[in-house]
């Protein structure tokens, strides 16, 4: 953690085979006081030290993105409401991102559907899991 510690902006780990991780990790966008979004394809990443603190607190990336906020890792629904609550409030998919997943009762229920979603995605495009924690 201590090279992590003080990394400069938001860091958003997603799945880059993933149609639907890889619309909301380019279209998010984070308010200013947090600086610089920073993207981390997890399938190209492996040896990147943030995976490493990912995979050392055991965060399933095929249950979810992770976002580290320098300080925090947020994983799976967490970091939806985290993009909810501390991203701009420019831009459709930031919008509708506030609106769906601005509370934690709304995110609880919708989380599922979507990790489904991306499931259903990579099947069809016939792309194994991440499988990060093996």
């Amino acid at each position: 953690m201590n090279k992590l510690s003080g990394k400069d902006g938001i860091w958003f780990v997603y799945d880059g085979e993933c149609t639907l991780c890889k619309t909301a990790a380019l279209a998010l966008r984070i308010k200013e006081e947090y600086g610089v979004l920073n993207l981390l394809n997890a399938r190209e990443a492996a040896d990147h030290e943030l995976m490493k603190a990912i995979n050392a607190r055991q965060y399933n990336l095929d249950e979810g993105m992770v976002i580290f906020d320098g300080e925090h890792f947020y994983h799976g629904k967490d970091a939806l409401l985290f993009m909810a609550h501390f991203g701009e409030n420019k831009g459709l998919f930031n919008i509708l991102n506030k609106v769906l997943f601005g509370s934690d009762s709304v995110a609880k229920m919708v989380y599922p559907w979507m990790r489904g979603v991306r499931n259903l995605i990579l099947k069809m495009k016939r792309v194994s899991k991440i499988n990060n924690l093996d």
